[in-house]
């Protein structure tokens, strides 16, 4: 731990997640989980023909059982096209139902050359990852046959949700719209789909649209068409499919009927093609019929060619503006169409209430870690859409508002948290707009290489990963998330790091096979969602995404990925409190990226296994022999600022739970400042350093510091977070602390009184409240109000929760001793000493408190003798130590030793204890510590009872001054001292000594 307030360790309970399987109807999706264990798979469903061709295209070997695909189990087939078949599926590593196509070869190329464009089609719909696009899970190869793992999406092609009920034109356009999403996406991708119609679009139960079937795509950027000379061939093609639909006058069928006039010329389709495609299909479903002539295949091709799009149908109530967007977007040449879907998608749009404070996105895309390339003879304008249009679903209007009403619902503090929410993403999604726009404008432009701006896409795609886990978060927040929303906001990536040539080139190099690549960018996007989900205590999200990559066995082939999921399975791991592999799990994480060269992993895994050894393991010696490694891994990755950073945070971490609480200081300080020079000062990671800065300058007793570092800490959490930093009653406390060694205990009783009345149960936890008045009952204790002090605690621990910290109790029984009540301590003292570890007492703060406040509680009651037993038991444990917090802690325990060896009349003992006290409070401590002038007071008090007058006096005199330049003027010692000096000065003026 890296506190000495063990209530706020990490959340260890263990969870368990298992995932249903989805009901078996076609196509569908169905996720979700539950706590009971995993189903079985479900039974395969025996169809004879399909696996006899399936043998027959060598996909599965000769075997007894279940047909698989893979590792994929099949159910049954649920259709074919022209590019491939379809089949129901079983995972059952992730349990879950999965819908499997198998590409099917073209038998008239050479193998090679087939395979090799089927790949490219798998890469085109793994790049695509939006709402509004089937999501691909995986895509692999049984022999020479590529297969592709997708979304199982229970619903029906748009084709029969018009027909299946009357709609009006707004459901209509309303769902084509979230069509028009996903092809915007694509093409932000460089993917066209060219096989557009409403059968490869699905409305799924719960209302999304999902486009289909990019098995006729071509990625842009890479993979050449099919010859020039095939265009007659598809032509012909064409004509003899539409008409074999002809089936009666008007009705037509197929594919020919959405094609583009340059996919009808043979020509090579582009964005604009799906485009067109894309109006033919809305007109079809808006006025019910199709807008070209379909009297025969030339009349049907001619009105194509020319752009004669019909009039719309009279008195149809589908507005004007809504056909002239769709006229202008069947236009004839592609030039004379929208620039890009997202501007067709903004003509068809509703028009926007006015007040919106957010502006309206018309389209979005997540394109999977893949590069755009554009044909050069576009200019960058036209080739370079805002790129805003890609965070539709993730943060526009819908999404805000879907934000403000669970946030409500979820947040006490809502109406005060939500602006900031709303400024933090708003200006996070317009910087990573103005990066996206940036790198595709300068690649555009000819001004930076195609390797780089495949590194700054990816980076960027993992940033929007992020920023789509978090606004996912916020739109159903959990209990376990809501305290740590707005900083997992203002806590996401930085979007420095995607325009950092020097780094993104220095990082590991991504896999040269394009299907690989496109894989692993998938992977590394859901482990950019897993840190998030991990940082907002949403463990079962981030643990079936870490699963899900290490289930995949190509990731093994690549092993940066690989390193940094074995590192998140290690977080994990030790969140959910499974000690005994999480060392194991570090290593395989360190092992994976040594081999693979990812530095920044490396040294973050290292610095975990440092961190988890001594925190949690009490392996303290070993996690020190080992910090040369880890110091040199984290230099290697230092130009990663938030890696090193927390290298310095876990180093000094290690200083100081081993005593060494100055060495830690220096490294916080450290951290601290490298973060501010970086612009990372307002993360929770960046807090809580310089929250550590704070309570540790306060456990060695530097009282004034200590409280500089926490007000400046509360200052700029409040700046930044308003009244909902997660960690604010902690600091509060430690800084109400730091107020009472100040000699200001009122001053901090009136502040905890009104953050209690502030914030109360709203934003406190059970423990948090305990430990708020146990605080508050320690003032109470310094300004001379035993009872109140004691009836404040019986009433806080009254029910308290088992894991409420010992020292808790120990100040229960500190205060019970104040009040005369003898029995009370003895039960309050069993409780703080229980289950204690006695190899640990020398580096334990909690237990060395218990220890003296036991004493405190006893000497209370005038048990002097008995008060000298834990003292003397706390102070063998520090024997030897020169380390400034165990200097401190002796010094601490030899001022009680002599006042309780006063009382005994022990008076030589008491001096000497006195003069150690003060000797190892001057050598620690700043000379304006109260502790010093406490010690003063102790020794003019012996030196009175000894009869040294003067002796007394002098002691006094400094002592008074101490005093006086930080407490309040009631405060006890203070009004002690300057009692003895009247006392002092009045027997002096009797026996008219000087």
């Amino acid at each position: 731990m890296t506190t000495t307030d063990d209530a706020h360790a990490s959340d260890r309970s263990a969870t368990t997640l298992a995932t249903s399987a989805a009901p078996r109807h076609s196509p569908a999706t169905d996720s979700g989980e539950e706590d009971a264990a995993p189903p079985q798979p479900p039974p395969l469903v025996q169809d004879d023909a399909y696996a006899k061709q399936l043998a027959k295209q060598r996909l599965f070997p000769r075997r007894v059982g279940p047909v698989k695909i893979g590792r994929f189990v099949v159910l049954q087939r649920i259709g074919s096209g022209a590019m491939g078949i379809v089949y129901a599926c079983y995972d059952d590593h992730l349990d879950r139902k999965v819908a499997v196509k198998v590409l099917r070869t073209d038998s008239g190329r050479e193998a090679s050359v087939a395979r090799a464009r089927l790949l490219r089609e798998a890469q085109a719909m793994a790049r695509l990852t939006h709402p509004n696009i089937v999501t691909v899970h995986e895509v692999g190869a049984v022999d020479d046959e590529v297969f592709v793992a997708m979304e199982f999406v229970r619903g029906v092609s748009l084709d029969v949700w018009v027909e299946q009920a009357p709609r009006s034109w707004q459901e209509v356009r309303a769902a084509y719209l979230q069509t028009g999403r996903g092809l915007a996406a694509a093409h932000r991708g460089g993917i066209v789909h060219r096989d557009f119609k409403p059968h490869n679009a699905m409305m799924s139960e719960d209302g999304l649209v999902k486009v289909l079937d990019f098995g006729l795509a071509r990625a842009s950027d890479g993979g050449p068409e099919d010859s020039p000379a095939s265009a007659p061939e598809r032509a012909a093609q064409a004509k003899a499919t539409l008409l074999h639909a002809l089936t009666r006058t008007g009705a037509v069928i197929g594919t020919p009927a959405y094609m583009s006039p340059e996919q009808h010329r043979g020509e090579v389709a582009t964005a604009k093609s799906d485009q067109f495609s894309f109006c033919v299909s809305l007109y079809q479903a808006l006025y019910g019929t199709l807008p070209f002539s379909v009297a025969s295949f030339e009349v049907f091709q001619r009105d194509v060619l020319a752009g004669r799009v019909a009039p719309a149908p009279p008195r149809s109530p589908v507005p004007a503006r809504v056909y002239q967007a769709l006229r202008r977007g069947m236009a004839a040449e592609p030039e004379q169409r929208f620039a890009a879907m997202e501007e067709l998608l903004a003509a068809l749009e509703p028009k926007a209430p006015p007040g919106r404070t957010i502006a309206l996105v018309a389209a979005a895309g997540l394109l999977g870690g893949a590069s755009f390339v554009f044909a050069a003879s576009r200019g960058a304008t036209s080739q370079c859409p805002d790129a805003h249009a890609e965070l539709a679903g993730i943060w526009d209007t819908e999404r805000a508002q879907a934000v403000r009403t669970a946030v409500r619902a979820a947040v006490p503090t809502a109406e005060e948290v939500l602006p900031r929410i709303e400024r933090e993403l708003t200006a996070y999604a317009d910087a990573w707009a103005a990066t996206r726009n940036d790198a595709c404008r300068a690649h555009a432009e000819g001004r930076q290489s195609a390797t780089l701006f495949d590194l700054r896409t990816a980076c960027l795609d993992r940033r929007r990963a992020s920023l789509r886990a978090v606004t996912e978060t916020l739109a159903a927040p959990s209990p376990e998330s809501r305290d740590h929303l707005l900083g997992a906001v203002v806590g996401l990536p930085p979007l420095e790091a995607c325009a950092d040539a020097t780094a993104l080139t220095a990082a590991v190099a991504p896999p040269d096979d394009p299907l690989l690549r496109a894989r692993v960018n998938h992977h590394f996007e859901s482990l950019a969602r897993a840190n998030v989900y991990m940082d907002t205590s949403q463990l079962r999200r981030a643990r079936v995404l870490v699963e899900e990559v290490l289930a995949d066995p190509e990731v093994r082939t690549y092993e940066p990925v690989l390193a940094q999921a074995y590192l998140y399975r290690g977080y994990l791991q030790d969140y959910d409190g499974e000690l005994a592999p999480v060392v194991d799990t570090f290593n395989q994480a360190l092992a994976a990226a040594l081999s693979s060269g990812h530095d920044i992993v490396a040294a973050q895994a290292s610095s975990a296994r440092m961190a988890f050894k001594a925190a949690f393991m009490d392996r303290v010696a070993e996690a020190k022999a080992e910090a040369w490694l880890v110091t040199a891994l984290n230099r290697r990755a230092q130009r990663d600022v938030d890696t090193y950073a927390r290298y310095l945070h876990f180093m000094g971490a290690l200083h100081g739970n081993d005593g060494d609480v100055e060495g830690g200081l220096r490294l916080w300080k450290e951290a601290v400042a490298l973060r501010e020079a970086h612009g990372r000062d307002r993360t929770r990671e960046y807090f809580g350093t310089s929250m550590q800065l704070g309570t540790w300058s306060e456990a060695l007793g530097r009282h004034a510091e200590a409280a500089t570092h926490l007000r400046r800490t509360i200052d700029r959490a409040e700046e930044i977070f308003g009244p909902y930093y997660a960690d604010w009653n902690l600091v509060e406390r430690y800084l109400a602390y730091a107020t009472i060694r100040l000699g200001r205990p009122r001053e901090a009783l009136a502040r905890l009184q009104r953050i209690l009345e502030a914030r109360g149960d709203r934003m406190m936890s059970v423990v948090e409240g305990v430990y708020f008045q146990a605080t508050m009952a320690h003032a109470e204790l310094v300004l001379g109000e035993p009872a109140a002090a004691h009836r404040r605690l019986r009433e806080a621990l009254r029910g308290a929760p088992k894991e409420t910290d010992r020292w808790v109790w120990a100040l229960l029984a500190w205060s019970a001793g104040a009040d005369g009540d003898a029995e009370g301590l003895q039960r309050a003292a069993a409780e703080a000493l229980r289950d204690h570890d006695e190899s640990a007492e020398r580096r334990g703060l909690t237990h060395q408190e218990v220890l003296l406040r036991h004493g405190q509680a006893l000497a209370a009651l005038g048990r002097h003798e008995e008060a000298l037993v834990p003292w003397t038991r706390a102070m063998a444990a520090l024997a030897g130590s020169q380390r400034a917090l165990d200097v401190f802690r002796r010094a601490n325990l030899s001022l009680e030793l002599a006042k309780a060896r006063r009382h005994l009349a022990q008076f030589d003992a008491a001096e000497r204890d006195l003069q150690e006290a003060l000797a190892g409070f001057q050598q620690v401590l700043p000379p304006e510590n109260l502790e010093i002038a406490e010690t003063m007071l102790a020794l003019a008090e012996l030196a009175l009872v000894r009869e040294r007058p003067a002796e007394s006096a002098e002691w006094l005199v400094q002592a008074e001054s101490i005093f006086s330049g930080s407490a309040e003027h009631d405060y006890l010692p203070l009004v002690r001292t300057r009692e003895l000096l009247a006392q002092v000065g009045a027997a002096a003026t009797e026996t008219g000594e000087p």
